[in-house]
């Protein structure tokens, strides 16, 4: 959102991505120091040592700010002069209170810190725009029973609530297992009577190998009888400025008739 948002030059260092950059600000993004992996936050003194103004989070809580793993919490962040923000989220009980439009509150939250108001707005009629198209779209269509299936093979990981309910719910589909769902078993999942099922892929999983599980192990779903099997990357369905790519690849799986064209990344 930063570097959407033209903020390059105020970005000191990143933790590390669990995924690629969206193609539209990838280029700027190579500039970037990286002082953690994907998985590996940079500790205490290596974060410190960059003497931030602003650390910049998901959200205020968890593994981030674990002191047990050597990493700052929020406190010591802010007895060494930085103020902390976080991005989406204050807990992670926020998680399912997210929605397609909760990145407005993080752009506009970026505009007031560094004063460029006009730019996040533009940015977010932007994204405005582009649910708009999809909400046009899918009127009137019948509401389709949607599974979005994340890996595993008993119990199989499930994505619900928060984003991805409202994602799928403006898409004309109804997320066929509970909001605070992570696992289900084979048999619940066997019993969702899916229409369409969302394979979610990060970097590194493989669609045809995720899709090749459900197929084998539960032919008798609608979904896998009517071939209605889609890759959504999970990256696109972040709460950031490719969710609204993320809806539009969603409502067309969920209604392949649309062909919707789907917004740069």
């Amino acid at each position: 959102m930063m570097l959407a948002l033209g903020l390059d030059d105020r970005i000191t260092a990143v933790a590390g991505n669990y995924a690629a950059f969206p193609d539209s600000v990838a280029q700027a993004a190579e500039a970037l120091p990286v002082i953690g992996t994907s998985m590996s936050w940079p500790s205490k003194e290596v974060l410190l040592s960059e003497a931030p103004d602003l650390v910049v989070g998901q959200s205020l809580e968890g593994f981030a700010f674990d002191t047990s793993q050597g990493y700052a919490s929020v406190e010591q962040i802010e007895e060494g002069g930085a103020q902390v923000y976080g991005s989406n989220l204050c807990s992670s009980a926020d998680a399912l209170n997210m929605t397609l439009e909760t990145p407005y509150r993080t752009l506009r939250d970026f505009g007031t810190i560094f004063g460029i108001s006009d730019r996040a707005e533009e940015f977010i009629a932007q994204m405005t725009a582009e649910k708009q198209t999809v909400v046009d779209a899918v009127k009137g269509l019948p509401t389709q029973r949607v599974a979005f299936y994340n890996g595993g093979d008993g119990p199989l990981i499930v994505l619900a609530g928060g984003i991805y309910d409202d994602a799928i719910a403006t898409a004309g589909g109804k997320n066929v297992f509970p909001a605070d769902s992570v696992y289900v078993s084979k048999e619940d999942f066997a019993a969702s009577d899916a229409d369409v099922i969302l394979v979610g892929t990060f970097e590194g999983q493989d669609f045809a190998t995720l899709s090749n599980y459900i197929t084998t192990n539960f032919p008798d779903l609608p979904a896998v009888k009517n071939g209605r099997l889609v890759e959504i990357p999970v990256a696109d369905t972040d709460a950031s400025i490719s969710v609204m790519r993320g809806l539009t690849e969603i409502a067309n799986g969920v209604h392949p008739d649309l062909n919707l064209a789907v917004p740069a990344s």
